[in-house]
């Protein structure tokens, strides 16, 4: 009896506290500019994708060019592209390199799935799921780099990739540094240090402005030149670089605009808002989860907002004015 007592008391006490707790809140726009309609259907739908590309349930792909006729091997999702040829994984650890007409122009098997790709003529930069940085000589198949990083625990899904900028490779590690290649003699000449999280500590975004590198991990953007570095703590959802300016998208909604070196210019909140992607050219449109767009000029003073089909659920991509969503897609301009 006094055992039923006590589970009955803890009980009532779980009930009071759920009751206390703090209701989520949805981001609601006061007025809506317009709605947008789909504009077709996908031959699939998504079931991954990458900062630079999707993959559809058929096998099919979607690029920075858009929807592509190429058709990845069943289990094979997409990495990379270069000059038509196509990096793809397995979550097994197996990599290939297919033309548009699915010839196999490289494979090889690793001991853990490859986290994120590069490819330019004939060298490949890999970082894997284990924090390894690999260089391979695709016409041999021989590596030429291979360094092991700290461990990593827990990641954040969005994975920069290696980037090659002149006579270096830029490797975003998971453990939240940059590890900067001399391409030719393959070793590496400079280690960066974004972030020393052990939990979803990795580089998620990483690109060139100017003569600079900007890269970010889900609590700190850095801008490095070849004279100084810059750093901006905030909680990190999205980057793009436009124009010699940075635009960092928060976890709380805002969108702080800065100069190239991470200085404040100016910053737009909007309440409750989740960021699940952005997409940009004259203008810049935010994807809120709840189903919206949200549209704003480069130097944040316009806004519209626009009622999206769908609430976002899960995978998007985005390229140039279209989204896709699920199986479908549309133009970003197209009002209805």
């Amino acid at each position: 009896m006094a055992n039923f007592k006590i589970l009955l008391s803890l009980f009532v006490l779980l009930l009071v506290m759920s009751g206390c707790g703090t209701k989520r809140q949805y981001f609601e726009p006061e007025t809506l500019s317009g709605k947008v309609s789909y504009d077709g259907s996908l031959p699939g739908t998504i079931i991954d994708s990458v900062r630079d590309g999707a993959t559809l349930s058929n096998g099919q792909i979607i690029t920075k060019k858009g929807l592509s006729t190429v058709v990845l091997p069943e289990g094979f999702v997409y990495l990379s592209e270069d000059k038509g040829r196509y990096v793809a994984a397995s979550k097994c650890g197996e990599l290939n390199i297919l033309d548009a007409n699915k010839k196999i122009l490289f494979t090889q098997k690793f001991d853990i799935s490859v986290a994120s790709a590069t490819l330019k003529e004939d060298i490949l930069a890999l970082v894997l799921g284990s924090n390894e940085l690999v260089l391979i000589d695709i016409k041999d198949g021989k590596q030429v780099l291979h360094l092991q990083q700290d461990n990593v625990f827990v990641l954040d899904s969005r994975i920069a990739a290696p980037y090659f900028l002149g006579d270096l490779i830029v490797f975003p590690t998971l453990d939240g540094k940059l590890v900067i290649v001399d391409e030719k003699t393959k070793k590496p000449i400079r280690d960066v240090v974004v972030s020393n999280e052990k939990f979803f500590g990795n580089i998620i975004y990483l690109q060139v402005l100017g003569d600079r590198l900007v890269a970010a991990t889900k609590s700190k953007v850095v801008s490095i030149n070849p004279k100084s570095m810059a750093f901006l703590e905030v909680d990190v959802k999205d980057v793009i670089v436009l124009e010699n300016r940075v635009f960092v998208f928060t976890k709380d909604g805002r969108v702080i605009l800065t100069d190239a070196d991470l200085k404040v210019l100016k910053e737009r909140k909007f309440p409750f808002a989740t960021f699940a992607g952005t997409i940009h050219g004259d203008f810049i449109y935010m994807i809120e989860k709840g189903g919206y767009i949200i549209a704003t000029d480069l130097d944040l003073i316009s806004i519209n907002i626009y009622k999206l089909p769908d609430e976002i659920e899960t995978h998007m991509f985005t390229t140039g004015d279209t989204l896709y969503y699920k199986g479908h897609f549309f133009k970003l301009n197209r009002k209805k």
